[in-house]
């Protein structure tokens, strides 16, 4: 366990993710927002997914994606939310028109809810990160809230919810978050479900 949170840090530093995540605050303006507690799908908030692969989609399947070259896998015993990680390397994939050289997919029973991958950038200031950001606002069908070095596409309800609303709601609503690394010089990019989202980035903070 110990293994996946060190190597998972790379691509996701510890964060306030609760607090970016659940409190839809500062969305973009005009942005379009459900009215009920019908999460958005996955193909329709990113259609084909992140390097072809779609959440909810096969594990198994998943894992035969020719983009994932050196699999390496193992259980995650102590998280609810997950049941394995398998980290990867490439050499010809690309995220937003960025190339790309590892990430990580998560298991949870027979689906994936995570995909994760980083972007190299020379510094903070770099256009290619810019750049990868304008891309998914091309593609991603959702508001974005941008909070310091954290943008956020996600699509919520308009009214607040309960807590018991909140966690039904988070297991099926798909987000995308993108955190510049400014230290180690890369765009961690995050795919996944908000709960499972969430409690990852508690996971890796600890």
């Amino acid at each position: 366990m110990q293994q996946f949170r060190q190597a998972s840090n790379r691509w996701l530093s510890a964060t306030a993710l609760a607090a970016l995540l659940m409190s839809g605050a500062s969305f973009s303006a005009g942005a379009p927002r459900v009215e009920d507690l019908t999460p958005q799908t996955p193909a329709a908030f990113l259609p084909g997914g992140m390097l072809g692969i779609q959440l909810g989609g096969s594990w198994g399947e998943s894992k035969q994606n020719p983009s994932l070259q050196q699999l390496t896998c193992q259980p995650i015993l102590d998280a609810s939310d997950f049941d394995e990680v398998c980290f990867f390397r490439t050499s010809t994939a690309r995220v937003a028109g960025a190339q790309i050289h590892d990430g990580f997919i998560v298991r949870k029973d027979d689906h994936v809810v995570l995909v994760g991958t980083g972007i190299s950038i020379k510094n903070a200031e770099d256009p290619l990160a810019e750049s990868v950001v304008q891309s998914f606002q091309s593609q991603v069908h959702a508001a974005f809230q941008h909070t310091g070095d954290n943008v956020l596409f996600v699509k919520l309800p308009a009214r607040h919810l309960t807590a018991d609303e909140l966690e039904g709601y988070s297991k099926k609503a798909p987000v995308l978050l993108l955190q510049l690394e400014a230290k180690s010089h890369e765009l961690a990019v995050l795919y996944g479900y908000l709960g499972p989202v969430n409690a990852f980035g508690a996971l890796t903070s600890d």
